[in-house]
């Protein structure tokens, strides 16, 4: 099988240089390229922890004169290791930033983590662990079929299934981890 890893994740954002702010100075990611598209009346930035050849990234689109957009329902959340989760959320708190979840550990386990949004309403869950090369470390999708979703990420992406649990008490019925090199994808 050929090595595969996932790359970026675009989304549409209403105000191009708040957001990259807010992701420089809060998250603490790297402004690693921005073009503009007047012709087609866009421009977009790459953000990361790392060089796009080794590190999956975020690709941030502003449309011009788009300054809102509908999230919708099916992205849940980007993970985000960071070494010490109450310091971040001082840091996001400090520079204006949206806590949605203090800092605390997750519900029958020990991880602490927060949640925080960007300018835009994308969340972020901050997870507690030590350094590691590839902190933008999980991507969260809802799903409507999740047997067929796992088939799919399997067979398509040659993705590795890591866990399945049921979690009854969000109202939400499995839970299922993926990676691909090092970057894992959890689907609801």
């Amino acid at each position: 099988m050929t090595k595969r890893r996932m790359l970026h994740v675009v989304y549409r954002v209403g105000d191009l240089d708040k957001t990259i702010k807010f992701y420089t100075e809060c998250l603490g990611m790297k402004l690693l390229r921005k073009r503009d598209i007047p012709e087609e009346r866009y421009s977009n930035a790459f953000l990361g922890y790392g060089s796009e050849d080794s590190h999956f990234v975020i690709e941030l689109t502003y449309n011009y004169g788009v300054d809102k957009y509908d999230i919708g329902t099916g992205f849940g959340h980007f993970g985000i290791a960071v070494e010490d989760v109450m310091k971040t959320v001082d840091l996001i708190k400090a520079k204006g930033g949206k806590v949605t979840r203090e800092p605390g550990p997750v519900k029958g386990g020990s991880t602490i983590i927060a949640f925080v949004e960007d300018p835009d309403g994308y969340k972020f869950e901050l997870l507690e662990r030590g350094p590691t090369p590839e902190p933008l470390c999980q991507v969260m999708l809802r799903v409507g079929d999740l047997d067929r979703s796992i088939n799919f990420y399997k067979k398509a992406y040659g993705m590795e299934l890591l866990r399945k649990r049921d979690n009854r008490e969000y109202k939400l019925w499995n839970k299922v981890l993926y990676v691909a090199s090092g970057t894992a994808c959890s689907m609801l």
